[in-house]
């Protein structure tokens, strides 16, 4: 589709980004482009851009306002709080993530959908979990307590094709962003996704047997009828600095609703006398996993 053209150039969608190098559709055709100098935000994968064509590359001039982010949080080299935490965008104009994980090969660890998901949540976005590998003969994970909390769950297979069309009915007309560690299929399911062999495989590494990174950049695939589909390279580390205790605890709908009859406001939810959230713990009615994930990140940031 063409997009609009305005006094002050072009309005295109970023489709790649590798490194510096920016490349946005333009007439249907991807073009290299140089952005500005100094130009803030730089751009990112699903950026709309404004671009003036009369230059030798194209000229990116500004990246329009943003909705629906995925961006992990970086402390400083001092290591020091939480407040001199700096946001790294990966993806922008998203309505849904796509939180990938696997059978095995890498191991399930169920922490990774609570950190993707408090991401995804904080920026705007839906979040779906993409469990994968499910061709493998291993015991499936228990993702009951994901369900109840009414986080959709699409079991499938990239080697198979077992599980995709609903997969794709889960994300028509939408914008998302496939994310998730290294070696969880994430390129194998682009490859499925997109009918092409566009994406990297790659396999594991390591004594702890974590993926590899095979995509080295950012790339957005459009799989027509209103979907797009944005590659993200793997993230082994996905820091939530920068994110308070109140924003976090919100994050959590159902230990945020439990915390307002707590005895005192300031309440952590860890040690405190009366505290609500942990006596919905001892009653079942919120998850002892999920809490217990709850307070490591707390800790973790604090």
């Amino acid at each position: 589709m063409k997009e609009p053209t305005t006094g002050n150039g072009r309005v295109c969608r970023v489709i790649e980004v590798h490194g510096i190098l920016v490349t946005v559709e333009l007439d249907g055709d991807p073009i290299r482009c140089s952005p500005r100098p100094g130009i803030d935000p730089y751009p990112v994968v699903g950026d709309r851009v404004r671009v003036t064509t009369g230059t030798r590359p194209p000229r990116i001039d500004t990246v329009l306002e943003r909705h629906g982010v995925l961006a992990r949080w970086r402390r400083d080299a001092t290591r020091r709080p939480s407040a001199n935490a700096s946001e790294h965008v990966l993806a922008a104009n998203i309505d849904r993530a796509l939180v990938v994980v696997s059978v095995a090969n890498p191991p399930f660890h169920p922490r990774i959908i609570d950190r993707y998901t408090v991401i995804a949540a904080r920026g705007g976005i839906g979040v779906t979990v993409v469990l994968n590998k499910i061709d493998l003969e291993r015991p499936r994970p228990d993702l009951a307590d994901y369900r109840r909390a009414g986080l959709m769950i699409v079991e499938v297979s990239a080697a198979t094709g077992e599980g995709l069309d609903r997969l794709i009915s889960c994300i028509e007309g939408q914008s998302v962003v496939l994310t998730g560690p290294s070696g969880v299929g994430k390129s194998s399911l682009v490859n499925a996704l997109t009918g092409s062999q566009n994406a990297r495989v790659g396999g594991l590494g390591g004594r702890r047997q974590q993926g590899r990174h095979t995509t080295a950049r950012s790339s957005l695939y459009d799989l027509g009828g209103g979907t797009s589909l944005i590659d993200t390279p793997g993230i082994r580390s996905l820091g939530l600095a920068g994110i308070t205790r109140k924003e976090l605890s919100a994050l959590f709908p159902d230990i945020d609703e439990a915390g307002h009859r707590c005895r005192f406001r300031d309440c952590t939810h860890d040690h405190e006398p009366g505290c609500a959230v942990s006596a919905a713990v001892r009653s079942g009615a919120i998850p002892a996993g999920r809490m217990e994930i709850y307070l490591r990140l707390l800790r973790e940031e604090e």
